[in-house]
C-alpha cells in the first residue's frame, strides 16, 4: 500500500499542512521539525505524486537535457553518459523526470509548450542556435562543459586548460619535445580551452609550435580522430614522439591509426587521453589519461538547476573541477638521438 501525506503526518505527530510545507519547501516550519519530517519521509519511502504537485505548483516535474550535437555523440559517449548518471541521481532524488532532445525543432517545442521546468545544456558551441534561443526565454538553465563569458547561465565543467597543460608538462618531464595536440573542432569551446592549455605549456618550455603541432578532428569521435591522424602520419616523414588528446575517444582513434601505420605505442609514440572513461582500461596498451569526477559534475549541475527553479540566486557563475593524471601504459621516456628523438 502506498504511503501518503496523512501517513507521514501521523508518524511524525504533526499536521498534514506541516508535512506539505516540508515537501514543497515553503516557509513556516522550524529547522528541527523539517529534519525530523524529512527523516520520516525517507524511512517510509514516500514519493510525492508528481501530477498533483504539478497542478498545485504550476510545475511540470520535467527537466530537459538538450544539445545541438547528435544523440550518438552525446548519449553514445561514456564521457557524457557518466555526467548524465550524476544528473539523474539528483533529479531522481527530487522526483524530477529527465527527457532528452537533440534537434532545434524538438527543443523549441519543449520551450514553447512549457513542458519543462529547467534545462541542462551539453556540449554547447559558440554560435549555437540553441543558446541564442535560450537567451530569449526565462527557463532556468545550466550549461555543462562550456563556459561563455557573456552567458547568463551558470556553468559546471572540467578544467580543460589545466588538464591539457599538465598532460604536456608530464610528457616534457619524460623528455618529449615533439608533441602534438589532437583536438576537437575549433568551434567547440572545450577545444579552444584545450588549445590554450597546450600553447601555454609549450611556450613555458620554449618549444616552438608549428603548423602541424595541432590536429583538428571534425568531431569528438574515434573515427574523426583516426581519419585526421591517418592524414597526419601519411604526410609527415618525421612525426612527433607524443600526442596529447582532448578526449579519450580521440586518443583511441590515435591508437588505431598508429597500428595501421606500424607505429608502436608507446615505443614509437606516447599518447595521453582525456576524461578517463572506463574504456581506457581496456585499450592496448591501457591508456594514460587525465581524470576528473564526471559524475560529481553532473550532480552539481542538477543541484544548481533545482536551486534556480526554486528561485534562488546563484552567486558563483562557474564551477570548475580539477583534473589529475592517471598513469597507465601508453607513455614512455624519450631520449635525444642523432637527427631527432626516440621513445625508450
Amino acid at each position: 500500500m502506498s504511503v501518503n501525506i496523512r501517513d507521514i503526518a501521523i508518524a511524525a505527530n504533526v499536521s498534514t499542512a506541516t508535512v506539505s510545507r516540508v515537501i514543497s519547501g515553503k516557509p513556516g516550519v522550524g529547522e528541527e521539525t523539517i529534519k525530523y519530517v524529512q527523516s520520516i519521509i525517507e524511512n517510509m519511502g514516500y514519493r510525492p505524486n508528481i501530477s498533483a504537485r504539478s497542478l498545485a505548483s504550476n510545475k511540470t516535474g520535467n527537466i530537459g537535457i538538450v544539445s545541438s550535437r547528435t544523440s550518438d555523440i552525446v548519449i553514445g559517449n561514456p564521457f557524457f553518459s557518466t555526467i548524465l548518471d550524476g544528473v539523474s541521481n539528483v533529479l531522481d532524488s527530487q522526483n524530477f523526470n529527465m527527457s532528452h532532445s537533440f534537434t532545434l525543432s524538438q527543443q523549441k517545442r519543449l520551450f514553447d509548450t512549457h513542458s519543462v521546468d529547467g534545462i541542462i545544456v551539453l556540449a554547447a558551441r559558440k554560435g549555437d542556435k540553441l543558446l541564442d534561443w535560450l537567451y530569449t526565454t526565462n527557463i532556468p538553465t545550466v550549461i555543462i562543459g562550456s563556459f561563455l563569458e557573456d552567458s547568463p547561465f551558470p556553468t559546471v565543467r572540467p578544467n580543460d586548460e589545466q588538464g591539457v597543460f599538465d598532460a604536456v608538462k608530464h610528457l616534457i618531464s619524460y623528455g618529449h619535445r615533439e608533441i602534438v595536440l589532437v583536438n576537437g573542432p575549433e568551434s567547440s569551446i572545450k577545444s579552444q580551452r584545450c588549445r590554450e592549455g597546450f600553447l601555454k605549456a609549450m611556450e613555458e618550455e620554449g618549444i616552438t609550435v608549428g603548423n602541424t603541432s595541432i590536429i583538428e578532428a571534425k568531431e569528438y569521435t574515434m573515427f574523426s580522430s583516426f581519419e585526421a591522424c591517418e592524414n597526419y602520419f601519411s604526410n609527415n616523414t618525421t612525426p612527433c614522439t607524443a600526442m596529447v588528446c582532448s578526449s579519450d575517444f580521440l586518443a583511441i582513434g590515435v591508437l588505431k591509426a598508429a597500428v595501421k601505420n606500424n607505429i608502436s605505442v608507446p615505443n614509437d609514440l606516447s599518447v595521453i587521453g582525456f576524461g578517463n572513461v572506463p574504456l581506457t582500461e581496456f585499450t592496448n596498451p591501457e591508456l594514460t589519461t587525465m581524470h576528473t569526477d564526471l559524475k560529481s559534475i553532473g550532480k552539481e549541475a542538477a543541484k544548481i538547476l533545482i536551486s534556480l527553479i526554486e528561485g534562488k540566486t546563484i552567486r558563483k557563475k562557474e564551477r570548475v573541477y580539477p583534473m589529475q593524471l592517471v598513469q597507465r601504459n601508453s607513455v614512455s621516456h624519450c631520449t635525444p638521438i642523432k637527427g631527432g628523438y626516440k621513445n625508450v
